[in-house]
Parts: structure tokens; C-alpha cells; sequence
């Protein structure tokens, strides 16, 4: 017995989007049992990836399709949902915990490695947690797994947001200054090469600079550094993320927060008008500056 009813499947989904979703069985190439729920691949406009979880009895779906990416409950959740209800799959019932907790060590070792060997995510998640007692080799892991190669579109940008969650989880842990700042820039790089439509990965790196000032503000780096750093980042390249200059006052002291604002200055000076985006960012960093309280230049 599954632990939803189509009436709940129609009352998440709303009567079209249930009724796109009756249309689309066909299209549902894989439906697999997983720990919690159900996995499955459906084909659309896209290959789309859907799980739907019992979470404490209740029914929750997830798609990497763009209208799921919206908050809505998709018609190919509804597709998998109408499968499940048909029993084609029961929603991974199998106790898979009680045999889990029923192995002893050397089993339960090489049952995982054996898994991480078959599957890129758990093994790349286990070389994360594995990497933190070696930092440097935890650094060069971060390079190859964020470093892209060529664009990606929408399903390549889910997939690769995912990843730099996985990262982030784990550079939340260490506050390891010199990471987070790798994981900014390689995530920066990135956002020229993706299909970032609804700004998920641009969240993402948002945060991990939110991160970054208060590892900054713990264990300040070099001042003139760090600013000219953030100089870069905030001015020389895409335009694609703004730095709230005033999350990194601890880390920066007097001396940083200087060498930023005379770096805003001769950009200013230099500024030729042409990107009328970087000028107006420039205006408003000067005018922060103008406002602040016992400067002192």
C-alpha cells in the first residue's frame, strides 16, 4: 500500500497539471524503489529526474524540470505518482536499515566502497567527508569537481548546483578561509557557462561568500589582499555577483577597507562609461564610502 492516494496526488498537483500528468505514463523510461520513496527518469522536453519521498507519511515531489524549479508539483511527478499507485513500484518498503544495521564492519565497508565505486555522487560525497583531515588534497578535489569545461544547459546547471551544495556542506564545517575562497572563484568562473534561469547557483555562490567574510572575520587574512581580491571579484569581471563590501569590515580593518576604496577611486577615475551596470555600482561604492561614520582617509 503506497502512503498517498491519487486524490492527493491531484490536490498537490492542481487539476491541469494531474491531468498533463495522466498523459505523460509513457514517458516514465525508469522507476526504481529507493530508501524513502521512488526514482525515476522521465522524458519531456528534457530528461527530467523525479523523486518522491514519504517524509513522516506525507507525499513530496521533486523534478529537475523548470516548472518544478518553481515550487509547483510537475506533471511528471504526477506520471510517477499514477505508476506508484498502479504498483509498479512500492515506494522502497524494504527494510533496507534492519539489513544495513545487520552488518558487521568489514562488511559494511565493502558493501559502501563497492557502491561508491558504481555511483559518481556517493563516491564523490564520501572523497569530501574523506578529504577533510587533508586539506590540500581536499582543494584539489574541489578544483576537478567544479571546474567546468564548456557550457552546460539546464540539466547539467541542476546537476552541477547540487554539486557545489555537497562542497559548501563541507566547507560550512571546516570555515577553511583559503577553500571557500577557491570554491567563490570556480563557482564565479562557472556562471558564464551555465543556464542559470532561475538563480539557484547564483544563490549558491552568494552564500558561500556570506561564509567567506565570517571565515574572513575569525582568522582575518592579509588586509591589502583580501581586498584587492574582492576588488576583482566585485569589479573586474562579468558582473555577475555584487559584494556587500560591509560583511567584510571585520576581516578588512582599516587597512583593507583603505586599499578597497582607493581601488574603487582609480576605477572610477579610469571608468569610460561603457557598461553603465559597473559605473552605477561604482557610484553607490563611492557614496557608501562618502557616508560612513569616523573615516578617515
Amino acid at each position: 500500500m503506497t502512503w498517498f492516494s491519487e486524490d492527493e496526488l491531484r490536490r498537490q498537483a492542481g487539476d491541469v497539471s494531474f491531468a498533463r500528468g495522466a498523459k505523460y505514463l509513457e514517458s516514465v523510461e525508469t522507476l526504481d524503489d529507493v530508501a524513502g520513496g521512488v526514482a525515476a527518469v522521465v522524458s519531456g522536453t528534457d530528461r527530467y529526474t523525479v523523486r518522491l519521498r514519504n517524509v513522516d507519511g506525507e507525499l513530496v515531489g521533486e523534478c529537475s524540470c523548470p516548472h518544478a524549479a518553481d515550487g509547483f508539483f510537475c506533471k511528471h511527478c504526477v506520471a510517477v505518482g499514477l505508476l506508484v499507485l498502479e504498483g509498479v513500484a512500492d515506494g522502497g518498503a524494504t527494510d533496507i536499515r534492519g539489513y544495513v544495521e545487520s552488518l558487521d564492519r568489514d562488511e559494511l565497508v565493502e558493501l559502501l566502497v563497492g557502491h561508491a565505486n558504481e555511483d559518481p555522487v556517493l563516491f564523490r560525497k564520501l572523497s569530501l567527508k574523506a578529504g577533510r583531515g587533508d586539506l590540500d588534497a581536499l582543494r584539489r578535489h574541489v578544483e576537478r569537481t567544479l571546474r567546468l569545461r564548456g557550457f552546460v544547459g539546464f540539466q547539467g546547471t541542476v546537476a552541477y548546483t547540487e554539486k557545489v551544495r555537497e562542497v559548501l556542506a563541507t566547507a560550512r564545517e571546516l570555515m577553511d578561509g583559503p577553500l571557500l575562497c577557491r570554491v567563490i572563484e570556480l563557482v564565479v568562473e562557472a556562471l558564464d557557462f551555465v543556464e542559470d534561469s532561475f538563480g539557484a547557483l547564483g544563490s549558491e555562490v552568494r552564500g558561500a561568500l556570506a561564509l567567506y567574510a565570517e571565515a574572513c572575520a575569525d582568522s582575518p587574512p592579509e588586509p591589502k589582499e583580501l581586498a584587492e581580491w574582492l576588488l576583482r571579484l566585485d569589479l573586474d569581471g562579468s558582473g555577475r555577483l555584487d559584494v556587500n563590501i560591509a560583511d567584510f569590515t571585520a576581516g578588512l580593518g582599516f587597512e583593507g577597507l583603505a586599499v578597497f576604496r582607493a581601488g574603487v577611486e582609480e576605477r572610477w577615475r579610469l571608468d569610460d562609461g561603457e557598461d553603465p551596470y559597473r559605473s552605477r555600482k561604482l557610484q553607490r561604492l563611492r557614496e557608501g564610502f562618502a557616508a560612513m561614520r569616523n573615516w578617515q582617509a
